[in-house]
């Protein structure tokens, strides 16, 4: 059976879809309803930039069980070009290559597959540039 609340939300997992305030302009990913900055509930949706800065990194030797196959995972505190901090997983990366101040981009990639009806998941994660 096809997850129904995957599929109805699936463009938040292949798109970096945030919010920006038709008040004040501040921008958030993930997207809210109200914002922070001056209480205004009149929030529209924005597709956040694709591209960005390393700043943090680590290396899961462990990860979750979902992501076994694929250790070590590689994970990132990324600031978008519009100053918008997120986190993803870094995907065809050499471990030299990762380094704070890297450029980066977002990608389409599989994240998991349900083994018993054979479905593949896909979403965003980040390649060096």
């Amino acid at each position: 059976m096809i997850p129904i609340a995957y599929w109805r939300n699936r463009k938040l997992y292949t798109r970096l879809i945030g919010s920006r305030c038709k008040k004040c302009g501040a921008e958030y990913y993930p997207p809210v309803k109200v914002c922070k900055k001056c209480g205004s509930v009149e929030i529209e949706e924005k597709e956040m930039p694709k591209t960005g800065t390393i700043v943090s990194f680590t290396k899961l030797t462990e990860p979750p069980v979902d992501f076994k196959d694929y250790a070590p995972v590689y994970l990132a505190m990324i600031r978008l070009d519009n100053g918008i901090l997120v986190l993803g997983q870094l995907a065809d990366a050499e471990s030299e290559e990762i380094k704070i101040g890297a450029k980066v981009m977002a990608t389409i990639r599989k994240w998991t597959e349900d083994g018993q009806s054979g479905i593949i998941y896909y979403g965003y994660k980040f390649k060096i540039i």
